[in-house]
């Protein structure tokens, strides 16, 4: 947090938390509640010494004079010698005849402060020693009955035990809290110099922000330290150093009963804890009521945000427990790990029970945590943590233990280290894992390493066997799934997908059931199902929970499907999301859609440098395994581009590289061929070569050979791209009408609701063709197709200013430059980046111009500006 710091007779001022404290003059109470060593005392006096409309009176509680007498008698001297109308003999009128109440002795204050002749803030220093019963009720009906003209501000190391509540709800309490008090790095580097040490880097003064999480006193003792040291310990510096350890035995534990205290020591070995984990570890009752004493006494525990309940310890004072209980009783440290593993096994926290079971000294207990964690990670599909965990293990260990064997192989295998899992699984051949599963695990392996030069061996079909474990049957299932569709055989592979996705929702192999997920919405949508794969994606995405594995390839699909309502913004903004999840672990399917889709919306967004790197970068991905039809797929797409930039250069030297020429001149593409993906991706990108060649001839003769082989596939949705494609071209020789004859026919074969966002990109002038017919009044298009492709509407019309009398009047210069963006297909990220804005500060403005333009959507807006004046 950068704050606004400066020095004064070498100290620092906190020019941020100064004026933050100001605002106590607005409300009735203020409460600076934090731990000892917070700066309170120092803030509070550097606060004294600004100018204020109120007179200031600081009483600092010593513990010794915390009893409602001394208190009073102490508050009327301070309050007297700064005033001299004060009436020093109220306590005593009050008192005269009969002895008042603690609630009488407050009001009377509160009266007799009312009577002063300026304002007043009374500053409490020290407060948590106010315990006593009396005196609490004193001040409570102070606050109760506070005069307007004062305020008053309390510092206290606890929560202090006034009835609050009321002020908090009415909005008249200002809370200044231990967060608030915090060093930064600016104030660290300023106290550095303060202290003779020169200049400390923000390198260094983050690690210490870091270490001390900005807690004043540790950081005044850490850059003593390091002072002494040359700035050589602060990466060392921790809660063992004798001055922090001192300042904790003496301040913190010293007054706390021994079974307190020892409650601390113990619970120091959690990360994170709450009473359940408290009562587990420590086998008692009780312990989330300990924990709510203990917050109130602010000994370093600070609850963990969004989930109430939950606590940890500052860290210099875990490590100080930590190290305590090392000395005093070592002896309990393994067992109490172990009852903390157990715990966050029951809990499904698989991190927290390693580390604790690591920490108990218990191997085999380490062991079977450690088996536990893996079988549950292989389900959810958190491979790299299965990698991360076992890399550790010694061979020998891992060899004689199937339980940490399989999911290994499985986490190799996925992740593209294909040579390690092999070394595995012959390994294993020893009778380490079950037949039935080193069976299926060899399968997976030659799947994912041989791509579309898989073949099924014999005796597979006993993998489906009743009698085999069902997430063998159901990973079998995927296998044949994946294994038809490489084939393009999409009807055979989309019946095997739905059943494996069946068995695996019941087994609880979320990440698998989402390759299945995958592998149904790729054959939908090759299958020309559009609508029906858009519903099952869509409904599969909304369930998913994005920190989990398996919402990648569903984010994936969705990706598509929004891409092909052409949704572009949401797509995008999904794709980038999507590209710092996928990892080596992600099915191979996801990484190319996820670049190349993301790609091509860049490019189409003006952003053809970025666009080019996504490709190059998928390229260098592709080139860790058997790869090829991905490999045609981006291939397919850098030719589209370069065809779409007019960079014909650029499509020769393409062409080149990957041989195009050679195939062409061979033959490659002269007869129709069983359909294979690489040979129909790299057809269509010749095609985009010849026809920036002006070879419109050879390029039809192509594009006639592609259609005729995926006539005979199942693949319907790359038939009508062929399809469109011929369209583009033929339509040159044809009459209008002839043209809208020759589409209505394509609409017919294939659906206007296949006629998707894809067909657009990869038919380029497809989409210009069909909405200029509908302009010249030929063709009768759906409204609602209309508006979902508005941009082909007007494909001769780039984005504009807008004209004054269109909407000058109506949006501000801020929101005419934001609506240019929109015009020019920008998504919500694009235009913030363009315009320099925050992504919530752009969608508030978007908001805004819809309203003003009496439009509900993107397109709507797109619509409008069609029909109004532009200049």
């Amino acid at each position: 947090m950068d704050r606004h710091v400066s020095t004064s007779h070498g100290e620092v001022i906190r020019e941020d938390l100064l004026n933050l404290l100001a605002q106590s003059e607005n409300v009735p109470l203020t409460l600076l509640l934090a731990p000892p060593g917070s700066g309170k005392s120092t803030l509070l006096k550097h606060w004294q010494q600004r100018p204020s409309r109120y007179a200031k009176i600081y009483v600092s509680v010593p513990l010794r004079e915390a009893h409602p007498d001394r208190f009073l008698h102490r508050l009327t001297e301070a309050v007297a010698a700064r005033f001299s109308t004060f009436d020093q003999a109220w306590p005593e009128r009050l008192n005269k005849g009969m002895a008042s109440s603690p609630l009488a002795l407050g009001e009377g204050l509160a009266g007799a402060l009312e009577r002063l002749d300026e304002q007043l803030c009374l500053i409490f220093d020290d407060f948590q020693h106010i315990t006593v019963a009396d005196l609490l009720l004193i001040m409570a009906a102070l606050l109760e009955h506070l005069p307007q003209s004062v305020r008053v501000v309390i510092a206290s190391s606890q929560q202090p035990d006034l009835p609050l509540s009321r002020l908090r709800l009415e909005n008249r309490l200002l809370h200044i809290d231990e967060q608030a008090l915090r060093f930064s790095v600016q104030e660290i580097k300023a106290l550095n110099l303060l202290l003779g040490a020169g200049v400390i880097e923000d390198e260094a003064a983050c690690t210490l922000l870091n270490i001390t999480e900005g807690w004043v006193t540790g950081v005044k003792v850490a850059l003593q330290s390091c002072a002494r040291q040359s700035g050589r310990t602060a990466v060392r510096f921790n809660g063992d150093q004798p001055q922090i350890a001192e300042y904790f035995a003496q301040v913190v534990l010293r007054p706390l009963s021994p079974v307190c205290r020892d409650f601390l020591m113990y619970t120091a070995l959690f990360e994170r804890f709450n009473g359940e984990a408290c009562d587990q570890m420590l086998q008692r009752s009780g312990s989330a009521l300990l924990l709510e004493q203990l917050a109130e006494q602010h000994v370093f525990m600070l609850p963990i945000d969004q989930h109430p309940g939950w606590f940890r310890y500052q860290r210099l004072f875990r490590e100080f427990l930590i190290h305590r209980l090392a000395i005093e009783q070592p002896e309990r440290i393994g067992l109490l790990n172990g009852r903390a593993a157990r715990y966050f096994l029951t809990r499904d926290d698989p991190e927290q029970a390693l580390r604790h079971a690591q920490d108990s000294g218990d191997h085999a207990l380490f062991r079977d945590v450690l088996a536990i964690c893996c079988a549950r990670w292989a389900c959810t599909g958190h491979v790299l943590r299965i990698l991360e965990w076992l890399s550790a293990m010694p061979d020998e260990e891992l060899l004689q233990d199937g339980r940490l064997l399989v999911p290994l192989i499985d986490a190799l295998i996925l992740s593209r280290r294909f040579h390690q899992a092999g070394y595995y699984l012959d390994q294993a051949a020893q009778g380490e894992i079950e037949p039935d599963c080193l069976h299926c695990q060899k399968l997976t392996l030659q799947l994912f390493q041989l791509d579309r030069e898989f073949e099924l061996e014999a005796g597979w079909q006993a993998l489906l066997e009743p009698q085999v474990a069902i997430e063998i049957r159901a990973r079998m299932l995927i296998i044949n799934a994946y294994h038809h569709l490489l084939r393009a055989r999409l009807a055979a592979s989309l019946r095997f997908a739905s059943q494996a996705k069946e068995l695996l929702a019941q087994s609880g192999w979320l990440f698998l059931e989402s390759y299945a997920d995958l592998i149904i919405a790729l054959c939908q949508r090759n299958a020309g199902q559009v609508s029906q794969a858009r519903k099952v994606v869509c409904t599969d995405f909304q369930r998913t929970d994005s920190a989990s594995p398996a919402w990648v390839n569903r984010a994936t699909a969705m990706v598509v499907a929004l891409h092909e309502q052409n949704q572009l913004g949401a797509a995008q903004e999904l794709c980038e999301k999507l590209l710092s999840r996928v990892n080596a672990s992600s099915a191979t399917e996801a990484i190319a859609t996820v670049y190349i889709i993301l790609s091509r919306l860049l490019h189409r967004g003006h952003y053809p440098e970025r666009a080019s790197r996504l490709l190059d970068q998928l390229s260098g991905i592709l080139q860790l395994g058997n790869y090829a039809r991905f490999v045609a797929q981006v291939i397919q797409e850098q030719l589209r581009q370069a065809f779409l930039s007019g960079r014909v250069q650029l499509m020769d030297d393409l062409a080149r590289r990957h041989r195009l020429d050679e195939l062409l001149a061979e033959g490659y593409w002269e007869v129709a061929q069983k359909y294979d993906e690489y040979w129909e991706r790299l057809g269509l990108a010749t095609v985009y070569w010849l026809l920036a060649k002006g070879a419109h001839g050879r390029a039809l003769r192509v594009l006639g050979v592609l259609a005729k082989s995926l006539r005979q596939s199942e693949m319907r949705g790359r038939a009508l791209i062929v399809d469109a494609n011929l369209l583009v071209l033929n339509a040159q020789h044809l009459d209008k009408n002839a043209q809208r004859e020759a589409l209505l026919r394509l609409v017919e074969e294939y659906g206007v609701a296949n006629i998707t966002r894809s067909v657009f990109d990869e038919a380029p002038g497809f989409g210009e063709g069909v909405f200029g017919l509908m302009r010249s009044g030929i063709l009768d298009i759906p409204e609602r197709y209309q508006q979902l492709y508005a941009e082909f509407l007007a494909p001769d019309q780039p984005a504009q200013r807008l004209s004054a009398p269109g909407f000058a009047s109506l949006l501000t210069d801020k929101e005419v430059e934001i609506f240019e963006c929109l015009l020019k297909g920008l998504s919500n990220t694009q235009i913030s980046t363009h315009t320099g804005i925050a992504l919530t500060t752009t969608k508030w403005h978007l908001k805004n111009i819809y309203s003003k333009l009496n439009v509900a959507n993107r397109t709507e807006a797109i619509l409008s500006v069609r029909t109004r004046p532009i200049s």
